[in-house]
């Protein structure tokens, strides 16, 4: 008689430390740095997880190896012409885990750029993983029986920003509420132990300085 397979565990994150520095005839130009997690456990779902942020990592390196270094090293040869100090450029992916457990999985990413200027660009990334399969949990399965969600989600959102806004926390445009909705993405999200976070891309719907704004929805306790 065959024995039965225990259940696999469930994948546990560990954050994989890089550092690397970017020279122009031995100058330090860009400064590297990226933390992402790894799956220990969980199976074949677990390796999934892990490929996603394997590529999402390749992909930022891709960029600030090409990109991003070729702009750091105009930029060294733009102040050598006026005799001004060069200060090295940066570029960091970092995240933390914001939410899990046995059967959801919530990770927020963040890419920073930060110019010799001190002009930073950050692009903030937010998953939902259903566990232990290791494939991408739909928002909508947050809102069961609501066809309409994502009009009534969007419409709290804008109520929030209005009101945060009011109160002077988040420097949002005069007209954020009408472009809202074009920015928002179910993709570009994460759960937290309190409920659901959205992020709208920077210098979309407020200046440059606030960064990524981000929306928090609470949710309802599941019943007992």
């Amino acid at each position: 008689m065959a024995e039965k397979r225990g259940k696999e565990p469930l994948p546990q994150v560990q954050w994989k430390e890089e550092k690397r520095v970017l020279t122009l005839e031995k100058i330090p130009v860009l400064e590297l740095e990226l933390s992402v997690p790894q799956m220990t456990g969980g199976g074949r779902g677990g390796e999934r997880i892990s490929r996603y942020y394997q590529r999402l990592a390749g992909a930022w390196r891709s960029r600030w190896g090409r990109e991003t270094y070729w702009n750091a090293c105009l930029d060294l040869a733009r102040c050598r012409e006026v005799s001004r100090p060069f200060r090295p450029w940066a570029a960091r992916l970092s995240g933390e885990v914001l939410f899990q457990d046995e059967g959801t999985l919530s990770i927020r990413m963040d890419a920073r750029e930060v110019r010799g200027d001190g002009r930073s660009l950050q692009v903030r990334t937010g998953d939902l993983w259903k566990l232990p399969e290791g494939v991408p949990l739909p928002v909508r399965s947050y809102f069961p029986g609501d066809r309409r969600w994502w009009l009534h989600l969007t419409r709290k959102l804008r109520e929030q920003g209005e009101a945060r806004r009011a109160a002077g926390d988040c420097f949002l445009d005069p007209d954020f509420g009408g472009r809202l909705r074009r920015w928002l993405s179910p993709y570009r999200c994460c759960r937290t132990p309190e409920g659901l976070e959205f992020y709208v891309p920077q210098c979309t719907l407020a200046p440059s300085a606030e960064g990524v704004v981000t929306f928090s929805l609470p949710l309802s306790p599941e019943p007992k």
